[in-house]
């Protein structure tokens, strides 16, 4: 039997086989780029709740975008109706055969929990629940990096009953197809009813897994049991691996964020490695001795984000050093004294030489980059906007302005409150300029009020459209309230001039809309993906009052000819 025929790619040889998909290795042959192609079996399809998932949640796992995930390239079905999933082709072996080679260092397996709860954080913050989390699911890169593969399907086949005859069997097995998971590690609530999978589910998952990764090998039917993990492990992380996997969805952790950050704590850095803790200690030698170093949260070329605890009330501190770049910290010694409930406490800003140390606290929900996959409603966006926007305000109050607002620098604390950040520090050379550029005006216009202003109506136009202003409209497009649509439309005019006056002017605005329940009127041809639509809106509306306009003058001058037409008659009535 031949491999299977897919249009764009060549595929080489079968890599793994099992009951419901198989993977092949492949070539994307318009980039000459090596993949990994997973073809799901058509029983998928066949399954109404799995059938709902692939093309609800497809879609939405093929713009993951994250360094411990394994990217998926393309997916949808073929002309003989079989699912498929395009994959970035990792090098590496997965966690469970890592696993059964040997005994590995306590730092070791830290790092590896910690790289898993933060790519599961992500898909979680993007409304992802995985569904199978397992240590055949996990790889390990060359690198040493985790990558997790198998997100949003998860198929097992119904045991075989061996009394049934083979004609019974093969129907069995083609009505019976569940999606499940894995044995074993699905939460009591998955495995009574698929459908109430949640993220405590896939936390449910994750303590299982903590049971292989920390423990001793499984030689009962009981994959949580205590016996499992040594005694030399830090009561503190035996307790933490427990309420993972509690029975109760309500008595787990509620988020992976939390995990991570717990994790972090038990780790007090072992997970970097001892040859790093030197090199990183030595760096911060200023700092050691009433700090210690939990993790380091970016590393590029002149800048250095930390994660450090306090030894005396193990309170949380995020410092960025900067090296010969001064900018920002004007900014955040002004914020050192200024209090506002959306923006980031910054609680010192000092220079030495051209290095700069700010000392700001730390905020565990991630970034809004971080959560722009998932669709968000006209509701939570006036929640969030709102947020933002009186941040903006404040700041432009008290003379400060931002220079640089992009979905990187608003930050969410654990219960999901905005934070701006970052305010005057020039863009990091880690991220990437064209990215930048998506959520700054055009040319070369200078730094103002105004100029945040653009920058805050771009960020406002990806978080209700889904891409920045400059990028086509996906299809099908999204209909949003023409009072609201008419705002962000001015807030991102090419001409500063046409912007609104101030942040507190859109902020009103803002809460307006948010107030108004009657509310409901919507476009039905919002927003076709042209370059006039999407670059320079105003345009559009513009070139509409000028044409009520022409109509209005028209009108006017036949009713003036009417009137004069009956003015002559009655003239010439009279003169008679």
């Amino acid at each position: 039997m031949g491999f299977p025929i897919l249009a764009g790619y060549k595929i080489n040889q079968e890599l793994a086989s099992g009951g419901m998909a198989k993977i092949y290795d492949a070539i994307q042959v318009s980039l000459n780029r090596p993949v990994a192609i997973k073809f799901l079996s058509k029983k998928l399809l066949t399954h109404p709740e799995a059938k709902k998932l692939f093309e609800r949640e497809s879609l939405i796992i093929a713009q993951l975008n994250h360094p411990n995930i394994v990217q998926v390239i393309d997916k949808g079905i073929t002309d003989d109706s079989q699912p498929f999933f395009v994959m970035e082709k990792i090098k590496g072996i997965d966690l469970s055969y890592m696993l059964s080679g040997g005994e590995l260092p306590l730092g070791k397996k830290l790092d590896i929990a910690i790289q898993l709860c933060r790519g599961l954080a992500y898909a979680h913050k993007n409304g992802v629940i995985h569904r199978d989390i397992k240590p055949s699911n996990i790889i390990i890169d060359q690198h040493g990096n985790v990558r997790i593969l198998d997100f949003g399907i998860a198929i097992a086949e119904e045991p075989v009953n061996p009394r049934k005859s083979n004609r019974d069997r093969d129907a069995a097995n083609e009505s019976q197809t569940s999606v499940m998971g894995t044995e074993g590690y699905v939460a009591p609530e998955q495995e009574a009813d698929y459908s109430k999978a949640t993220f405590a589910s896939d936390i449910y998952s994750v303590g299982i897994l903590f049971y292989d990764l920390f423990g001793k090998p499984c030689t009962t039917t009981d994959k949580k049991s205590r016996d499992r993990l040594e005694n030399q492990l830090p009561d503190e992380l035996v307790n933490m691996i427990e309420k993972c996997c509690h029975d109760s969805a309500a008595k787990r952790y509620q988020s992976l964020s939390e995990v991570r950050d717990k994790l972090l704590g038990i780790s007090q850095g072992s997970h970097l490695g001892k040859t790093n803790i030197k090199e990183l200690e030595q760096e911060n030698k200023d700092l050691t001795s009433n700090f210690n170093l939990l993790d380091v949260l970016s590393k590029t070329h002149g800048k250095r984000v930390y994660l450090f605890q306090k030894k005396s009330n193990r309170q949380l501190f995020v410092i960025k050093r900067t090296i010969g770049d001064t900018s920002g910290l004007k900014e955040a010694k002004y914020l050192s004294s200024l209090k506002h409930p959306n923006i980031l406490n910054v609680f010192a800003a000092v220079k030495s030489q051209s290095n700069v140390t700010i000392i700001s606290e730390y905020l565990s929900g991630g970034s809004l980059s971080n959560q722009l996959i998932q669709d968000m409603n006209e509701q939570s966006f006036l929640v969030q906007a709102c947020q933002i926007c009186s941040a903006l305000y404040f700041a432009h109050q008290n003379n400060i302005l931002h220079r640089n607002l992009s979905p990187n620098n608003i930050l969410f604390d654990a219960k999901q409150n905005l934070k701006l950040s970052d305010f005057g520090q020039a863009a990091s050379s880690n991220d990437d300029p064209q990215a930048i550029r998506a959520y700054q005006p055009p040319g070369n216009q200078a730094f103002s009020e105004k100029y945040d202003i653009y920058c805050m109506g771009a960020i406002f136009h990806h978080m209700l459209y889904g891409v920045p202003p400059a990028t086509p409209l996906p299809s099908p497009t999204k209909k949003v309230s023409i009072r609201l649509e008419k705002l962000i439309d001015n807030m991102i005019a090419i001409d500063p001039l046409h912007r609104p006056s101030s942040a507190q002017q859109i902020l009103v605005e803002l809460q307006r809309i948010a107030s108004n329940s009657s509310n409901k009127q919507f476009r039905s041809n919002m927003g076709k993906s042209t370059k006039q639509d999407t670059v320079e809106p105003r345009v559009r509306r513009l070139s509409q009052t000028r044409h009520k306009k022409d109509h209005t003058v028209w009108l006017s001058i036949a009713l003036a000819i009417a009137i004069l037409c009956i003015i002559g008659l009655l003239i010439k009535d009279f003169v008679k």
